[in-house]
């Protein structure tokens, strides 16, 4: 076989094209990006508001808004506005998801079926849940520099970011304002990881700020808290086995916490384990008895 020179190498090599990317600036044309989007692909989106019911995802992709970039449902979704299938590895920045309502009251922001989800710099605004998790057991989700404003139905059962099914779920320098009576953040992934974020009842009349019913590794650090005088729940965080899983460990120290409900309290902590408890200013202005249970 004759060796191929050197310098057609090199000049097949600066031919052959690198991981794609494709700019869109309309609903249509988003949607048609996605279905044809090879593996890997990044799709930039143009400033604008892009009306999007139940899009897709069919495999591994990023989606990077440049501007202000708004994806919103003018009808109901079955699902969410964007929707990772089983196989997905989905990667999302700098984008605003806002108005998902579904018939069954937990239309999403973004519903992952899928394996990992990375949002960064992204905001979800009204929906029934911003996030809504049911994809992989060993799926990672990690959440960084967002925001959750005014998420949920308002009956308890839709959360800021709910995750169903997965190994793991971290969120760093991200706020919860105003989460219906559900919960900011619904985990039952076996390691949960939040640091560096802010949680603000506000009038939302949320119920936990963090609830793990399934036990795992939950660490909570470094992080803000308050608690609304009518908060549908008095008391911030739970843990327990409700859902099965396994009793790991539990961490909640260097927090600021105020608190405004008079029967207000720190943990709820149904399990065997002795959580680590240490560090937190607590600002008790409801006078609540801010202990754990």
């Amino acid at each position: 076989m004759k060796q191929v020179p050197a310098f057609l190498t090199a000049l097949f090599l600066c031919l052959a094209p690198a991981h794609a990317e494709v700019v869109v600036d309309d609903a249509k044309s988003l949607e048609k990006a996605v279905r044809m989007a090879g593996s890997g692909e990044t799709i930039r989106v143009a400033p604008g508001r892009y009306d999007l019911t139940d899009l897709k995802i069919p495999r591994n992709m990023t989606i990077v808004g440049e501007g202000n970039v708004v994806f919103f449902s003018s009808q109901p979704v079955e699902k969410g506005i964007l929707n990772p299938l089983w196989v997905s590895t989905f990667r999302v920045e700098n984008i605003k998801f806002e108005g998902a309502r579904s018939p069954d009251l937990n239309g999403a922001g973004i519903r992952h079926d899928g394996e990992h989800l990375t949002v960064i710099n992204c905001i979800f605004e009204n929906n029934e849940d911003g996030i809504l998790a049911t994809g992989q057991e060993h799926g990672e989700i990690i959440i960084l520099n967002s925001m959750f404003v005014g998420n949920g139905y308002g009956d308890g059962y839709s959360h800021g970011i709910y995750v169903a099914e997965g190994a793991s779920l971290e969120i760093q320098n991200t706020a919860f304002i105003g989460t219906k009576i559900g919960h900011h953040v619904k985990s039952l992934a076996g390691r949960t990881i939040i640091s560096n974020s802010s949680f603000d009842d506000a009038d939302g009349k949320t119920s936990y700020a963090v609830d793990a019913s399934r036990g795992g590794a939950v660490a909570i650090t470094s992080s803000s808290f308050i608690q609304a005088e009518d908060a549908d729940n008095s008391t911030l965080f739970n843990y327990d086995l409700t859902r099965g899983g396994e009793a790991v460990s539990l961490e909640i120290s260097g927090n600021r916490i105020v608190n405004r409900n008079r029967n207000g309290r720190l943990l709820r902590n149904d399990s065997p384990l002795t959580p680590v408890i240490s560090n937190n200013e607590i600002i008790n202005e409801g006078r609540g008895r801010m202990i754990a249970q």
